[in-house]
């Protein structure tokens, strides 16, 4: 084949017609590709450190390999669709760099194998980008929570009042969640490359060798699998979805507090929008989009288990569609992390307000029921006679110290706090100051010892 006929023209060396243009642009993955370039270039440049070891290409060939792969990676790359996909833009580019030993870099790889690992690496860098988002988002919330550990509101279940609680116990709670999705996003990067289109390759390669060049924490184990495997994908858009739905679930509490209604904080202009009739109105639409947008990332990983339900064995096309859920996810998700570290960070937390409706007294109940039980008397019936009081819809402070008594109880006034209240929690992940401290020393001490 001569060296004037395109890469793009050489992938069609059985056919007698060109491909038409309309399917030509259906088939092409140049729009998602661009994001895959820098991970398709460090790909190479393994593979070119392999087949230098391996003997399979001297060292001038290599090194004029090498010199093109940087060159592309330092000015970019204009992806073109007549070309197809990011492979073979690059294999342009490179032959326009370096001449007839571009030809040399497909040796002993397939597109197939050669998707598979730029989608892992593009994966392992989302990854990496978003766990570094969610450090400044969980620092914030501990921050807050040390800021405010003296700050009392009411804890809700089915969004009535339930229980005093801290508003470092409310924030810590955040924390804990999205440091299990920390954790999910934190996949083994398996190299897949050297798994050839399907069978490997009868040319004497070293895959491991590959791996270790580009950092991976392995090698496949079957060269079928490692082109049709997408696990990785749908594993990151799963963890990501869920971090989208308890970003929401933030998003959601923040939008309650600060309406009217509740006033227990209120966002800063720079964090909120105007309303185009009514002229009072601050509107908190970042996070009513981080709520809104939960949903999107979810309809992702729906997108992306049904594209893979129903392949046969072995590379097909529909592979490519697994791309852009990836990619659109990770983006949604990032830009939610960052409005809501924002919204934490500079948000007006209203103590008094807070703690006035901690106040309630109905909410002591339990630690009424509670006192009953430490002196011996069984749960249910405890729960009976505190029950009855509420039923009667005295205030605890109204009730007579005899009637106490009767109750088995000596209860003063002065000790329906929600501070008392909360003092009383001190069990494991407790809301009582001790334990509110700890759960912030052990927060601090995880992030210390945590590589990323």
């Amino acid at each position: 084949m001569s060296a004037d006929v395109s890469n793009a023209q050489a992938l069609r060396a059985a056919f007698t017609a060109p491909m038409q243009e309309e399917i030509a642009r259906f088939v092409a993955s140049v729009e998602e590709d661009r994001h895959l370039l820098d991970a398709d270039l460090r790909g190479s440049l393994a593979h070119v450190a392999m087949l230098e070891a391996c003997g399979i290409l001297t060292a001038e060939q290599a090194a004029r390999l090498r010199q093109g792969l940087e060159q592309i990676r330092a000015e970019g790359l204009e992806l073109d669709p007549a070309y197809e996909d990011v492979h073979m833009n690059v294999e342009r580019r490179l032959e326009e760099l370096v001449g007839e030993d571009a030809r040399l870099l497909h040796t002993a790889r397939s597109r197939n194998d050669q998707v598979a690992l730029d989608l892992r690496l593009y994966v392992r860098d989302c990854e990496n980008r978003l766990r570094k988002a969610l450090d400044e988002l969980t620092t914030a919330l501990v921050d807050k929570a040390e800021a405010y550990a003296d700050v009392v509101l009411p804890g809700y279940t089915h969004l009535q009042r339930a229980q005093p609680v801290s508003l470092a116990h409310v924030l810590l709670a955040y924390h804990a969640a999205l440091g299990r999705d920390r954790e999910r996003l934190r996949q083994p990067l398996i190299s897949p490359l050297g798994a050839g289109a399907l069978a490997g390759t009868a040319i004497p390669i070293d895959p491991h060798r590959t791996a270790q060049e580009l950092g991976a924490d392995g090698v496949f184990s079957n060269a079928l699998d490692a082109v049709t495997d997408r696990d990785f994908a749908v594993a990151f858009v799963f963890a990501s979805a869920l971090l989208a739905v308890h970003l929401s679930q933030l998003a959601e509490t923040l939008i309650l507090w600060c309406s009217q209604e509740f006033n227990f904080i209120r966002l800063p202009d720079e964090l909120t929008t105007g309303s185009s009739l009514m002229p009072q109105k601050k509107n908190p639409d970042c996070l009513e989009l981080v709520r809104g947008r939960a949903g999107q990332c979810i309809g992702e990983l729906v997108n992306l288990l049904t594209t893979l339900k129903g392949l046969p064995t072995g590379y097909n096309r529909d592979l490519q569609e697994t791309k852009p859920p990836v990619m659109r996810v990770s983006a949604t998700v990032l830009a939610s992390v960052k409005v809501c570290t924002l919204a934490v960070q500079h948000m007006t937390v209203h103590r008094e307000v807070m703690r006035q409706a901690a106040s309630d007294e109905k909410l002591y109940a339990t630690d009424l029921v509670e006192q009953l039980v430490s002196q011996g008397v069984p749960f249910r019936t405890a729960y009976a006679r505190i029950g009855n009081l509420v039923r009667r819809g005295v205030a605890f402070s109204q009730v007579a110290a005899d009637e106490w008594a009767t109750l088995g109880l000596r209860v003063m006034p002065e000790t329906l706090t929600p501070e008392q209240s909360i003092a009383g929690r001190a069990s494991h992940g407790g809301t009582s100051p001790g334990r509110i401290a700890d759960q912030i020393a052990a927060a601090r001490a995880t992030r210390r010892e945590d590589v990323p």
